[in-house]
Formats: C-alpha cells, structure tokens, sequence
C-alpha cells in the first residue's frame, strides 16, 4: 500500500471543505455624526490587518540555582487594537477627493492643524465598526465588533511621480478601539 495520501483518508475532501478567502469579509464603520459622505469610503476599503486579538499575558520569569522558571504574568500589556485600513482614493465630478477629505475631517476633530484645536474624545469617537469575515456564500464565520474607535494617525502625504502609473491610496490609517467584542462559529 502507497504511502500517499489518497482522497478517503482527507477528512477536508472526503467533508466536502471549502477553503477560507481573505477577499471575503466587510467592514462596516459608524463615523461621528458630523461626518457626511461615508458610504464612498467604505466602498473604498482595500485591506485591513492589525486584529491582533489573541492576547495573551507577558512572561515572568524566576530564576532557581542557574534555572529559568516562567509563568504567565498578571497583566496583558495592550488591551486595545490598532486596526489598521487601506484605502483608494477617487475625485468625484464635483473635484472631490471624497475619502481623502471624509478621513481629514474625521481627523481634524482630534486635532485640526489648521487651527490648533483639539477635540474632546465624545466629539471625535465613531462606532460602532463591525468587520465580518465570510465564506463565498456569505456566510459569517467570525465576526469583530468594535463599539467605539477613533483614528490615532494623522494621513500620509501623498506623493506624486511622474514614472509612475498609480492610483493615489491612503495606507496605514489607523483606528484604534479600547474594547471589541468577537464571534467565532
């Protein structure tokens, strides 16, 4: 007898599994009530990482006669996430840049560079923001619910090329969320 794996001895073939895609998921996020044409930038997402949820306590360690001992610390050193999103940025026909400029206004009710005002944290806070990861049916299979984020980064300047044939993104920017709530079926 071979000792190739053959199709009955696949639990994934013999279940009829389907693999996992990471094109497959939605996030949807509630900015403040000041701001107004939300539903482009959403439209607009390319990539999101930073859901580092799996915490877990720093190690102590103890030493003994030239021996290491380690135990789990009391305390998780970060509680929050960074979540971290991509976006493409598009001019509409009134010569908008609607992303760029929905993302600076969010922004500048942290801090508006312009003015030197900064915000109180009920003015700039949106949520709740859910990211959805699914199958190509749509169906969810693990779910994150941030009920309350703001951006912490300011937007990178964008940088223009004339050897290159790019579309202008914002990469990197930055929500951070105290607290999240997380669905795994």
């Amino acid at each position: 007898m071979s000792d190739y794996a053959h199709y009955k001895n696949s639990k994934v073939s013999v279940n009829n599994m389907e693999p996992l895609y990471n094109t497959q998921f939605s996030l949807t996020i509630t900015p403040p009530p000041s701001i107004n044409d939300w539903d482009i930038v959403l439209e607009s997402i390319t990539h999101v990482s930073g859901l580092e949820t799996d915490k877990m306590p720093n190690v102590i360690t103890q030493k003994f006669k030239g021996t290491d001992r380690s135990f789990a610390g009391g305390f998780v050193e970060n509680t929050s996430i960074d979540l971290s999103i991509d976006f493409e940025v598009n001019m509409n026909d009134n010569g908008s840049a609607i992303v760029y400029k929905e993302l600076r206004k969010w922004c500048d009710l942290v801090y508006d560079p312009l003015t030197g005002r900064y915000g109180l944290k009920k003015d700039y806070i949106g949520g709740p923001a859910i990211l959805s990861a699914f199958n190509k049916r749509g169906v969810i299979y693990r779910q994150w619910k941030f009920p309350t984020i703001f951006p912490t980064t300011s937007l990178p300047a964008q940088e223009f090329n004339y050897d290159e044939d790019a579309i202008y993104k914002i990469e990197g920017f930055i929500l951070k969320a105290d607290y999240w709530e997380e669905i795994i079926l």
